[in-house]
């Protein structure tokens, strides 16, 4: 107790010194309260540094939300999505020894993990994403070495399929998923690059001529095969008119001889029923015929001979 306690007006300074003890302690708590709280927004997560001790608690990863830490505490924060990652041109060189122009982008995500969150902080500190960038850096020139000019220009999805499965495999090892990239640009100098895209128009110049001979190839097998299918239907036709004209020219015919064997019957029966000679029914026949037809016999042709007694007879007329 302060001697001056025990002299004259003691209570008084004793009342004042106890009541700025109590206003400090009012004043000075909340303050030293809000120190002991921390925030951790959605999409993070943190761990613990005391810093009375100078070490991490690794026991515990924080998730978002407010949290009691007690003065002297503090919590590293850690994204949880993914992080965008855009890289300057990096400098390499083909397998033909030709300098090239690379500029990548991709896309990271830390594993909400305490033991992969905890041994990346521990391994590389909060600048994590630097050492990530020189591990990307470091795989693109160790894999733009493996082509040469022309397939990087050709292949080149395949360039950044293969640094994609390089950068995922490095990265997992600390406890980080790589979950996208992409090359967004191949520089060449302007000599190389002109002669590339010569080369490659050529060989689009051949594709085209194959394309075409091939076309020219399938339209000449149509036609020949179109001249087929009309040759074929042409022969069909012939033959159906063939047939037809057969058909009828043998109907015509049976007529005929169905024709003749009915007058040769017919003038048969007259031979019999008349007692008739032949040369007797030639006679007949050929009057009949001058006879139905009523015309001058010197102007009907009859394709039988004219008797020679008949002759006779008309020529006397």
């Amino acid at each position: 107790m302060p001697r001056e306690w025990d002299s004259e007006g003691a209570p008084e300074r004793r009342k004042k010194y106890v009541w700025t003890v109590v206003m400090v302690c009012i004043f000075v708590f909340p303050w030293l309260l809000g120190y002991s709280f921390d925030t951790i927004d959605p999409g993070y997560v943190g761990l613990l540094w005391n810093q009375n001790l100078h070490n991490l608690d690794d026991n515990k990863l924080w998730q978002e939300g407010r949290h009691f830490i007690g003065l002297g505490c503090y919590l590293i924060i850690f994204p949880t999505y993914a992080q965008f990652v855009n890289m300057e041109s990096i400098h390499a060189r083909t397998m033909d020894g030709l300098a090239v122009q690379v500029r990548p982008a991709f896309q990271y995500q830390i594993d909400n993990d305490l033991t992969k969150v905890a041994n990346l902080y521990k391994l590389f500190g909060l600048d994590y994403e630097g050492t990530f960038v020189s591990i990307s850096r470091s795989d693109i020139r160790d894999v733009v070495s493996k082509f040469n000019a022309y397939d990087l220009v050709k292949n080149r999805d395949a360039l950044a399929v293969d640094l994609e499965n390089g950068l995922k495999t490095r990265l997992a090892t600390y406890g980080v998923t790589v979950v996208g990239y992409q090359v967004l640009s191949i520089q060449w100098s302007t000599i190389i690059d002109d002669a590339i895209m010569a080369a490659v128009t050529e060989l689009e110049n051949v594709k085209t001529a194959h394309a075409e001979k091939n076309i020219s190839q399938i339209e000449a097998l149509t036609a020949v095969e179109e001249a087929k299918v009309l040759s074929e239907n042409a022969i069909i036709m012939a033959n159906q008119t063939a047939n037809i004209l057969i058909a009828s020219k043998g109907a015509e015919a049976q007529n005929i001889v169905l024709q003749g064997t009915a007058q040769a019957r017919a003038f048969a029966a007259v031979k019999a029923n008349l007692t008739l000679t032949p040369d007797e029914l030639l006679k007949y026949v050929y009057l009949e015929n001058m006879v139905s037809n009523n015309v001058n016999y010197a102007e009907r042709k009859v394709a039988v001979a004219v008797p020679a007694d008949i002759q006779t007879a008309l020529d006397a007329l």
